[in-house]
């Protein structure tokens, strides 16, 4: 019997929208431990002889804010053995469009433009992560604590610098918001949005089928769930569509892609690289990032199921985790990536936390999360300076 209010209970019943004096705590928290973090991050790349111009354009960053400045390539080029080499027609198109619009409004340059799309993102996306938290029945001091350590998390850098994690964090965190009050509309066009952003936009698109698809079966909310499922995944169809287009083939985004190592292979190669590095070949366990990447892959297996356990959770949030998780499993990639992969997901995998650490003196809180900063920071540097292979 405990399992029907959960099931039965009006989705709308769960939300209600933060007081904006405490939405503007919650922003601010996150730009504070932000900033620290950043700091740190220019101040060791600093000290290692790097500017930042150069940190800024490192990796993913790099390939956004040239397509921001000179579009997309019209043609994929071939290796000798046939298979295609990395190109920028990889990346979504919303987020280099954000940057070039803030380039012409600003005159800024575009690293910096693209900074400032992720640090307005991301203030957005700490704004929808406390309504999430408020909206999964946790208090005001739960908000503060999901957003803080969302925000201080060991590849909270992508938040900062001209990555798609911050935009699409943004529009996941609100269509949860959007969902669980059952504003389907509103849901669908953040989901479509969110499309346009990056591919795996699909987890969310999925969880609002599932979501739709309950509420059609019980006859709620008439046409609604049936204009969020048309709507959800427009974006992401308009993006493969586009990306294409620049190459004059329908799957141009996907013969790209196959350069990158993302298709779906339902978890070998991701096994395999977890047996490798159990059995501490190659000297990988003594790499901090395998390490991340082990403890990413078993933490968000074990947070899927007690989300899934927890009465008290929607399942609309264990089932986005659930999905998330197996995305991550199934696609081989680059290994390194997969707990920036998680970014975006995981304040709903801190709920299971966010309320006790509440309770946890003050004190104890801002050494926490000062700390966090300051080594999200450092760890950040070593990600983007030192190691090798894209984070």
């Amino acid at each position: 019997m405990a399992v029907v209010p959960r099931l039965v209970s009006r989705p709308s019943r769960l939300v209600s929208l933060p007081a904006r004096r405490e939405t503007a705590v919650a922003v601010a928290l996150h730009l504070a431990v932000a900033a620290v973090g950043f700091a740190v991050l220019l101040l060791v790349s600093h000290h290692l002889g790097h500017g930042v111009r150069w940190v800024l354009y490192r990796w993913d960053s790099g390939h956004y804010l040239r397509v921001a400045e000179r579009g997309y390539p019209s043609a994929i080029v071939y290796r000798p053995d046939g298979t295609p080499a990395y190109s920028r027609l990889a990346f979504f198109p919303l987020v280099p469009a954000l940057i070039r619009a803030a380039h012409l409004l600003t005159a800024l340059p575009y690293a910096y433009a693209g900074v400032l799309v992720s640090w307005c993102a991301a203030a957005a996306a700490a704004a929808g992560v406390f309504a999430l938290v408020r909206a999964a029945g946790g208090g005001a001091g739960a908000g503060y604590a999901c957003v803080a350590l969302w925000s201080c998390s060991p590849y909270a850098f992508a938040l900062w610098v001209p990555y798609s994690e911050a935009v699409f964090s943004a529009l996941l965190v609100w269509a949860l918001v959007a969902l669980l009050a059952a504003r389907w509309l509103t849901a669908g066009v953040l989901c479509a949005l969110a499309g346009a952003v990056r591919p795996t936009a699909t987890v969310l698109i999925a969880t609002l089928a599932l979501a739709a698809g309950w509420a059609v079966l019980r006859g709620r909310d008439g046409w609604r769930p049936w204009a969020a499922l048309a709507l959800a995944p427009l974006g992401l169809v308009a993006g493969w569509l586009f990306l294409g287009s620049r190459v004059g083939r329908w799957d141009g985004w996907f013969e790209a892609e196959r350069a990158w190592g993302q298709s779906f292979d339902f978890g070998a190669g991701t096994v395999g690289f977890l047996w490798e590095v159990f059995l501490h070949r190659d000297g990988q366990a003594e790499d901090v990032r395998h390490v991340a990447v082990v403890a990413v892959v078993l933490l968000t297996a074990v947070g899927a199921l007690a989300l899934a356990l927890d009465r008290s959770v929607p399942w609309q949030l264990a089932a986005l985790v659930a999905a998330a998780w197996l995305l991550m499993m199934g696609t081989p990639g680059s290994q390194f990536s997969k707990p920036r992969f998680m970014l975006p997901f995981l304040p709903v995998l801190l709920l299971l936390v966010a309320r006790p650490l509440a309770r946890v003196p003050l004190g104890v809180r801002c050494c926490l999360y000062g700390g966090g900063a300051v080594v999200s920071g450092w760890y950040a540097a070593g990600l983007l300076v030192l190691f090798d292979g894209s984070p």
